[in-house]
């Protein structure tokens, strides 16, 4: 999973705290990026961060963007599709394995505040 939190252009630097994964401001991508491998069961995750802006000439507000989560589900189809009977006609000799992998990935998935 990579939860990536905006901020603003003139930051300077984050101090970030968070329970699980590895969290780290990218001045390349204007964001906090949080990477988590896996989370555990009936755990909740916390990130909480504290940015220092460089001071500007002219005050402008902040729009804020949304935050963006990207993510997969492993062994997971939710449309529910599921293959039932596949058959493979080769005459190569083309040996098949009966193995089915399903997967579900986020698309575009943003949370605006």
């Amino acid at each position: 999973v990579v939860i990536k939190v905006p901020v603003p252009k003139n930051t300077a630097k984050a101090k970030i705290k968070n329970s699980f994964g590895r969290a780290k401001y990218e001045p390349e991508q204007q964001a906090i990026v949080w990477r988590v491998k896996r989370f555990p069961g009936k755990a909740e995750c916390m990130l909480s961060a504290e940015v220092d802006l460089m001071p500007t000439v002219r005050a402008k507000a902040w729009n804020r963007p949304p935050i963006n989560v990207e993510f997969q589900v492993p062994m997971f189809t939710a449309s529910g599709v599921h293959v039932r009977f596949l058959r493979v006609y080769d005459k190569s000799g083309y040996h098949t394995n009966r193995w089915v992998r399903y997967i579900t990935k986020a698309g575009g998935y943003q949370i605006r505040i």
